[in-house]
């Protein structure tokens, strides 16, 4: 089966038990190029965000963890995932190959969007275990921000726009890391906001306090 094909089928599945609301997804059927930054409250919204989106190419950066499981680096090889490799920090040695290997991953994912592919970046890197969004002091999101926003880069990403996306409604869901409760039927918002020019100014500041503005606007 495609891409197309296996979206479209896990779309109809979720709108089973989930009943989906997309605000401002138009914004990812336009002409621009797209980086887009989730907050990440369940297991399955990746799922979701890409089936729900089945027209559109969202090539996800995801942990190499993930691709060593059959059952999901299939679907990833069919969303052309990226692949965010594992990056100790046991030794100095260590630290000196991570960071290297990180500066690697930024550029994969700047190359990318200047190559004209939608991307899609979780700046928490991982799946919430409380109600509120935390970055922390993760990079991979403030760098590949402060690469498309570079002066010396105003040309080579001038078509792409930066979208974030709040998804409220599966907090307590099965596949969330929170306690649960059970619901025949699960509403799921899906905010998306073109915060490009917010971003352009946010990531003036250091890595920390972007991330913080970027975590205030996922838990309003």
């Amino acid at each position: 089966m495609t891409r197309t094909q296996v979206a479209k089928v896990t779309k109809c599945l979720f709108h089973l038990h989930y009943d989906i609301r997309p605000e401002g997804g138009e914004l990812l059927r336009d002409d621009h190029v797209h980086l887009v930054l989730p907050n990440h409250p369940a297991y399955v919204e990746p799922v979701m965000l890409c089936a729900e989106f089945w027209d559109v190419l969202l090539r996800p950066m995801c942990d190499e963890a993930f691709f060593r499981k059959p059952l999901s680096r299939w679907a990833l090889t069919l969303a052309e995932a990226i692949m965010v490799p594992d990056l100790p920090a046991t030794s100095a040695d260590n630290r000196k190959q991570s960071a290297a290997k990180a500066r690697q991953l930024t550029a994969t994912a700047l190359d990318a969007l200047a190559q004209g592919n939608d991307l899609l970046i979780y700046p928490s890197g991982h799946i919430r275990f409380k109600p509120v969004e935390q970055i922390g002091n993760r990079r991979l999101a403030y760098e590949v921000c402060q690469g498309l926003f570079a002066p010396e880069n105003k040309e080579r990403y001038a078509r792409v726009r930066v979208i974030m996306l709040r998804t409220t409604g599966l907090d307590d869901s099965l596949t969330s890391k929170q306690p649960t409760h059970f619901k025949l039927r699960r509403r799921v918002d899906m905010h998306f906001e073109d915060m490009t020019d917010k971003l352009r100014e946010w990531v003036q500041l250091e890595r920390r306090s972007f991330n913080e503005q970027l975590e205030l606007w996922y838990n309003s």
